[in-house]
Order: C-alpha cells, then structure tokens, then sequence
C-alpha cells in the first residue's frame, strides 16, 4: 500500500484513451476524430513553468504548454461536457 510519482507517456496514454472510451460509452453516436477533438479542446491549461523532461541532470524550465501538442491536461469531466453538446448538435441535424 504505496504511492509512488510516475509520469510520461506510458501513464498519459492510458488516461487519454479511457476518457475517451468514456465519452465513447456514453455518446456512440460519436465519432473517433470527434472524440479526439473533444479531449484536446476541454482540457485544462495551467500557465506555470516546470522543469523540461530530460536524461541531463541539468533542469531546463519550458512553459508547460510547450511539453505536448495542445499544451493541456485531460479533464474527463469538461470532456463529457463537451461530448453532451457535440451529440446534441449530431442528433438534432
């Protein structure tokens, strides 16, 4: 019964892809692309600096926006959110 910190792509990819098999359950209606759009325009931006992931010792400071292609942290709940309202929109047409 420990907690230890990890991060990278080996634990964000499998966060990324059960929020989007959540908002798959939900709204199948829903296509692949429009998930992925959902996940990355719901996410959440922090506007700090932290350090620049590397194998140096020496510590690098970046925006963290800059570390991934939309520059934010999946938010599963903004996600349905937004999930709600795209289905919406798809039904409604």
């Amino acid at each position: 019964n420990t907690y230890s910190f990890i991060d990278g792509t080996s634990l964000a990819s499998p966060i990324v892809s059960g929020v989007a098999a959540l908002i798959r359950s939900y709204y199948p209606n829903l296509t692949a692309s429009e998930v992925k759009q959902i996940i990355m325009e719901s996410g959440v931006s922090y506007d700090i600096m932290v350090n620049k992931p590397s194998t140096s010792k020496e510590k690098e400071l970046v925006p963290f926006s800059s570390l991934s292609k939309s520059g934010k942290i999946v938010n599963a709940y903004n996600a349905l959110l937004m999930a709600e309202e795209v289905s919406k929109k798809k039904k409604r047409k």
